[in-house]
């Protein structure tokens, strides 16, 4: 994420061209608002991150929606009329067709007076720009913090704003283009007078696009970069709680075809929270990057880790691993962890409890598996820490 002071026209001028280049790259919408969300987290923090479209008649539709806070099923909101949601938050700040900035205390002024109910969770600092080419109105795109009341200050609103309209010209450019392709095969009578138009609209953006073929480059490469870092974690490197589940449902997948032996390790430090007490965040950082180093070097290269909390790690194993394999690998790490770590130039010691799931007795799901290694790893923390324990039906 971007401060204030990395912000310049020049950077601004390459995410205004790197949107203008997904026009050429997407066949859908949801991987136009896709690429378009990639392209935002590179100017400012946007993991909470949703659009919404309006059509003539009001109805509103919600083709892109990521939020780390909420699922909430937009599925069902579809085609909804506007009429439907008029006091969600959402509505109300589309009904200005303005740009909206509220903080915590603004929204729930709003819902006290019952001007709004609010669908999801409270955040700290929501923010909405319309979405409007040629005095059409076409919808809106939401930014918003649960972590922050001063998340984004007036420099990154003013720079979301200026972003929003280059999003307008480019959102209609997009929809523009997939009406023409679909008029052109359901209407083979105008054929020749439809290739027309896709040929001056194709003219058009080849012409931009051979004054961008850099940046185009550059927004492939970026947006490798960008899927990396939205599935790890960045202070550690390791998988992240999204790659998580991701992982979860891949092996999940597999499972129903082709039951397989994985054991899941559950891990949290001991002792940790003292660290963070006594020394700072900073040292807990460095505690943290060198736990997960550690742990690394215990693991076969292909075996899975993730950090899914403050101090809290699981690892996956779901090739060729025996049940005394695992146990030797679980003393290891907690021999490797419990080790003396030099942080701000004092030596410090944490401690690791583990738990251990796992569907070779019983066949759990998957998806069962972090569930029961989290009995189990409270079992470890009651039986004394600095220990490993199976879950009873592993």
């Amino acid at each position: 994420m971007l401060t204030d002071t990395d912000i310049d026209q020049k950077h601004v001028i390459e995410r205004m061209t790197d949107i203008v280049a997904c026009l050429n790259s997407c066949a859908s919408i949801e991987n136009f608002l896709l690429d378009i969300h990639c392209i935002l987290q590179k100017v400012t923090y946007a993991d909470n991150f949703y659009v919404v479209l309006q059509d003539e008649n009001e109805r509103l539709t919600f083709p892109y929606f990521h939020d780390v806070k909420d699922s909430i099923n937009v599925d069902s909101l579809q085609g909804i009329d506007k009429e439907a949601l008029s006091h969600t938050l959402t509505a109300y700040a589309l009904s200005g067709h303005k740009v909206c900035n509220y903080q915590e205390r603004d929204i729930q002024n709003l819902i006290d007076s019952g001007t709004v109910n609010m669908l999801g969770s409270l955040p700290k600092q929501w923010l909405c720009f319309p979405l409007t080419h040629h005095d059409v109105f076409l919808g809106a795109f939401i930014i918003q913090s649960y972590r922050n009341e001063n998340e984004y200050d007036s420099t990154i609103v003013d720079v979301l704003f200026t972003i929003s309209h280059v999003i307008s010209s480019a959102l209609d450019a997009f929809r523009m283009q997939q009406a023409l392709l679909k008029a052109n095969n359901k209407l083979q009578s105008y054929q020749l007078e439809l290739e027309a138009k896709v040929k001056k609209r194709t003219e058009q953006l080849e012409q931009s696009v051979n004054e961008l073929k850099k940046e185009v480059t550059y927004r492939k490469e970026l947006q490798s970069e960008l899927e990396h870092e939205s599935l790890h974690d960045s202070l550690t490197k390791l998988a992240n709680r999204k790659y998580l589940f991701k992982k979860i449902d891949e092996l999940s997948a597999k499972h129903l075809r082709n039951p397989q032996n994985i054991y899941l390790m559950y891990l949290d430090l001991d002792g940790f929270k003292q660290v963070n007490d006594n020394l700072g965040h900073p040292a807990g950082d460095a505690v943290l990057v060198e736990v997960s180093d550690r742990i690394q070097k215990m693991i076969r290269p292909y075996d899975f880790a993730a950090r899914v909390g403050g101090d809290e790690f699981i690892i996956i194993f779901d090739e060729n691993m025996t049940y005394d394999e695992v146990c030797t690998i679980s003393q290891r790490i907690i021999d490797a962890v419990c080790d003396r770590i030099s942080s701000e130039n004092q030596t410090v010691t944490v401690g690791v409890s583990i738990g251990i799931s796992s569907t070779v007795l019983n066949s759990l799901a998957p998806t069962d598996l972090i569930h029961y290694a989290d009995i189990a790893l409270y079992q470890s923390k009651a039986n004394g820490k600095r220990q490993f324990t199976f879950h009873q039906n592993s």
